[in-house]
């Protein structure tokens, strides 16, 4: 089972006439709204950064999250300013891959946005922490800063609806996912003293996916938020090997308890391949973060190579069929 990569990828690219996108724009996430616009949320980098001298990463790098608007999941009107941009201690260095997530409770429906907000500088691996941003309407945006305190921590993704009474949130402390459960939105945005000291003693017990395979060896993490199916929550997610190669999996979670896995891609479903995945600002990087359902069709969209945002499809059915076929073995 492999994804079926949109023959004019990328879907973005970094745009010269914005000094706020000049250099990439990658790592979206994506949703659709009542009025049946699918809107696009995406990192974007301006132009001007430079290799590190040690080789890693780049130095004078610092993101922004853009916003783009489509009719028909593969043409995106781009907004002309950056929607969520770093202006404080805990996002100083950027605010990057964000994630939305359509939550629907006491029948109003809001969008939960996640990301990175970084407090040292990019790629130093430090002061990486998930943030919150909401809006209802993708013209205003609130941000509510970082939701989980003193944990090196990102990939997070909200679950669209609540389970069982609890608000999920699915959250990668390297090298493994984890989840964490809310009674209310207000617990995550002003919790209790003790919530996360508490939390931070059963790390290990709240991990719901470990590393397994050779592909994602290294580290995995949620890609778009789960997608909810009569199988189970659909779970898209990356993973990264020995080599740091970029790749994406595929798992399907217990509808009721998601922190039971029902199977898992024992192979990824997508890697660097094309040009643009294997070339690029880090090179042989898919990273997935944005996933819906078209007709019947699931579009993934995904960064490739740290510079460009690109789709990949597959009828849902079919994948669904894959993975219920490795129950058990997997």
């Amino acid at each position: 089972m492999k994804l079926l990569r949109y023959e004019k990828n990328p879907v973005l690219e970094a745009n010269s006439l914005n000094q706020w996108e000049s250099g990439a724009v990658f790592n979206c996430g994506v949703t659709f709204t009542g009025g049946g616009d699918i809107f696009m949320l995406y990192r974007a980098v301006p132009s001007g950064y430079q290799k590190a001298p040690s080789g890693t990463g780049y130095i004078n790098y610092i993101s922004s999250i853009g916003c783009a608007v489509s009719k028909d999941g593969y043409n995106f009107r781009r907004y002309d300013k950056p929607v969520i941009v770093p202006d404080g201690k805990s996002d100083i260095y950027g605010c990057e891959d964000p994630r939305i997530t359509g939550f629907l409770e006491d029948g109003r429906k809001s969008y939960l946005i996640t990301y990175t907000a970084l407090s040292s500088p990019a790629f130093s691996g430090k002061g990486e922490r998930v943030a919150l941003a909401l809006t209802d309407d993708f013209k205003n945006f609130t941000k509510h800063g970082v939701i989980i305190p003193e944990l090196n921590n990102k990939d997070a993704v909200f679950f669209s609806e609540k389970i069982k009474g609890k608000i999920i949130l699915l959250h990668r402390i390297p090298p493994d996912i984890q989840a964490v459960y809310f009674n209310s939105m207000e617990q995550i945005t002003k919790p209790e003293e003790s919530f996360w000291k508490e939390y931070s003693t059963s790390i290990e017990s709240n991990t719901i996916l470990k590393r397994k395979f050779e592909w994602e060896a290294k580290k995995i993490g949620s890609g778009p938020p789960p997608v909810k199916t009569d199988e189970g929550w659909l779970l898209i997610y990356h993973g990264a090997d020995k080599n740091s190669i970029y790749r994406a999996g595929a798992a399907l979670l217990d509808l009721e308890d998601p922190s039971r896995v029902i199977s898992r891609s024992p192979y990824p479903i997508l890697e660097p391949k094309a040009d643009y995945e294997k070339y690029g600002d880090i090179n042989n990087v898919v990273f997935p973060e944005g996933a819906i359902v078209i007709n019947d069709t699931l579009f993934v969209y995904y960064g490739a190579a740290d510079k460009c945002c690109c789709l990949a499809t597959v009828k849902l059915q079919d994948l669904l069929d894959f993975l219920k076929g490795l129950r058990g073995k997997s």
